[in-house]
């Protein structure tokens, strides 16, 4: 790794530190430069402000992701399809801090444009593979689908899902149900059966106790930033 790269990546992991610590909204440059013993000059060789450094630290958590979604196993393509969604989505065990890390961002502007970098990484590198298996399970006639559109209106429901996901476990957050987002998923999971034509219940994308676990566990980790920086 170049020298540039070792420093880039520096200010990446100290800033997610530090998100993670004070919260996107209270970590500052300068608390970057402090914990770098960097100059500005360094900083900004590399990243325009605070919010390019969070999306770029999201891009990387999905290259991560895909990664992790290609070296698992699979036994058929059904299979590797439930796998695609489970690893896309950050609703599963492990990526506890990657939810804690965008759940304070879901009412602040910058939440959106980091948002929408981050599913357009996961389109770049998700939506390709998705494409390749749905047209396997439509050649061993495991799913059936005429419309070559399809596998787009199948993307865009998930990233919807993917935001309304986000505002759900907000509003957990905020002391609302969990009904909600349970029956999110239940419905994702009808929609993407019914336009397949796939076996019922063949698809499990997103598993809701795993996912109700992470968000509380994200959940708990925010309030305790929160307490910790004095926030209500």
């Amino acid at each position: 790794m170049l020298k540039g790269d070792i420093r880039k990546q520096a200010i990446l992991d100290t800033a997610e530190a530090l998100f993670f610590e004070k919260g996107y909204g209270k970590a500052t440059i300068q608390d970057f430069l402090d914990a770098l013993d960097c100059s500005k000059g360094s900083f900004y060789h590399h990243f325009e402000s605070k919010l390019q450094v969070l999306t770029e630290l999201c891009r990387q958590k999905t290259a991560r992701s895909f990664a992790a979604y290609k070296e698992r196993q699979y036994q058929t393509p059904l299979e590797q399809l439930n796998g695609l969604i489970y690893y896309a989505m950050p609703f599963r065990d492990g990526e506890e801090q990657t939810v804690a890390l965008l759940l304070p961002l879901v009412d602040l502007p910058d939440g959106k444009l980091v948002m929408d970098a981050v599913l357009d990484a996961q389109k770049e590198q998700f939506f390709p593979e998705l494409c390749g298996l749905l047209n396997i399970l439509r050649e061993q006639k495991t799913v059936y689908f005429t419309q070559e559109l399809l596998p787009e209106i199948l993307w865009d429901s998930y990233t919807a899902v993917y935001r309304r996901m986000m505002r759900e476990a907000d509003t957990i957050r905020k002391g609302g149900g969990t009904g909600t987002a349970v029956r999110l998923i239940e419905t994702e999971r009808f929609l993407w059966e019914r336009l397949l034509d796939a076996p019922f219940a063949s698809l499990e994308l997103i598993r809701a106790d795993e996912a109700l676990r992470t968000i509380s566990h994200a959940v708990f980790r925010v309030k305790q930033m929160d307490a910790e920086t004095g926030e209500k």
